[in-house]
């Protein structure tokens, strides 16, 4: 048996501390490695798996959309159990 084909990503970005992508980057390198790497995966996942499949030819009808949805879902919607809780809470005073 022959071992699946992998992908190697590597990703380096220097932002200026002080910026917005600096910000979001400390935030993410305040994480341990591994909470940090599920946290990137879930925002790629949420906002470019559907774009990626289609990009493959993957969906030919709207129901293979729909599958991958509900999976996302069952994964990362309201009623999943989060590994990790990133929610925020913010409050504004005038």
């Amino acid at each position: 048996m022959t071992e699946p084909e992998s992908v190697d990503f590597f990703f380096r970005y220097r932002p200026a501390a002080d910026s917005p992508d600096g910000v979001l980057l400390r935030y993410l390198l305040s994480f341990n490695p591994t909470q940090r790497k599920q946290m990137i995966l879930k925002a790629l996942r949420a906002f470019y798996l559907v774009a990626a499949y289609g990009d493959i030819g993957q969906f030919q009808k709207f129901s293979d959309v729909q599958k991958l949805m509900t999976l996302l879902d069952e994964t990362y919607g309201e009623d999943a159990v989060a590994a990790f809780d990133h929610s925020l809470s913010l409050n504004i005073d005038k």
